[in-house]
């Protein structure tokens, strides 16, 4: 991953075995994150394990507070429709959910209940998504060709499909398109932007960001699909220089240029960033006992949209393109727990 001195093979080692006894986990990330350089510190920042005991527990005590301790709200970010629903409802601009599948029926906002069948007679593609997985899984791109559907590119039939969705629950979504900004650099799949988004005291503020890109034909922007992430400079409203693959990608893990467009993303402008994150902001305040989201938001040419909240964001990708991020979540964790 990264270039520069490196630190001693016996520090290297030290690092692991010390993060291994504080996190409780192998740090698949070591050299994503740029520990292996020398002067790098491996305190600043937080494994998942960590972070997840963190979040449990200031929300533990957000609940408490407001006498709602026997309550879970995770489900209302967990399940894309729900989530949906309840930011539609407060006027957040979202992707549109066209219908709730429920197999074999599609229900519709408003109160039509149809066959599955009648998804033949779509003349555009759209996408059927699970309502809780998440990294790409769960998400079928669809076009019906000739009365049977292209699903992810394969051709099968509506027997095929209902089988593909059983008894499980899935919403149905028109495609959207990525500001022509973004697409320039990827125009097969809607490239995403993660905001994270941080309780500070009572009121949500902006923690960090990055963007993805899809890759090859793809279209979805996932990681483990071969997607390039990169950091973001919300002051300027730009990326940063360096592009990250997954640790499992055979390409190089770190890119300065999109492998597909060759377009270099350093300081490459980020249309409607601050509206995304403002965005995010007025949609934290109606999750009061979520402690961090992360944020999916659609920049369209139009302006952003919430894509979906993720209640138990990865935060591995983060800090490695934006670096440690321990020091804030247990100050501002610490603000919240001594009240």
């Amino acid at each position: 991953y990264h270039s520069g001195k490196k630190k001693s093979k016996l520090q290297m080692l030290t690092d692991l075995i010390a993060w291994q006894l504080r996190e409780c986990e192998f740090n698949k990330m070591y050299y994503a994150m740029g520990l292996d350089l020398a002067g790098s510190v491996q305190k600043e920042y937080i494994g998942r394990k960590s972070f997840l005991r963190i979040k449990n527990r200031i929300e533990r005590k957000l609940k408490q507070k407001a006498c709602c301790e026997d309550l879970n709200y995770d489900v209302i970010t967990k399940d894309k429709f729900y989530a949906n629903s309840l930011f539609t409802a407060n006027g957040l601009p979202c992707i549109e959910n066209l219908a709730l599948i429920s197999c074999p029926r599609l229900i519709y906002a408003d109160g039509r209940i149809e066959d599955l069948n009648s998804i033949l007679n779509l003349t555009f593609p759209f996408f059927i998504k699970n309502i809780t997985l998440e990294a790409g899984e769960g998400v079928l791109f669809c076009q019906i060709l000739n009365n049977e559907i292209l699903v992810n590119g394969h051709l099968i039939t509506i027997s095929d499909l209902v089988k593909i969705l059983g008894n499980k629950k899935w919403i149905m979504q028109k495609k959207y398109i990525s500001h022509k900004d973004l697409a320039a650099i990827n125009s097969t799949a809607l490239n995403s932007t993660r905001i994270f988004t941080i309780l500070n005291g009572g009121e949500p503020e902006f923690l960090c960001a990055y963007q993805g890109f899809a890759t090859g034909d793809a279209t979805s922007d996932s990681w483990q699909h071969g997607s390039v992430y990169v950091g973001i400079e919300l002051e300027n409203e730009t990326l940063k220089e360096i592009g990250l693959t997954s640790v499992s990608d055979k390409r190089g893990g770190l890119l300065k240029e999109h492998p597909d467009s060759w377009i270099k993303f350093k300081d490459y402008k980020i249309p409607f960033l601050q509206e995304a994150v403002e965005l995010c902001i007025r949609a934290h305040r109606l999750l009061y006992f979520s402690f961090i989201i992360g944020w999916d938001v659609a920049i369209t040419d139009s302006g952003p949209l919430i894509i979906e909240a993720n209640e138990k964001p990865g935060m591995n990708v983060a800090q490695a393109v934006n670096g440690g991020l321990r020091r804030k979540i247990v100050e501002y964790s610490a603000r919240i727990g001594d009240k």
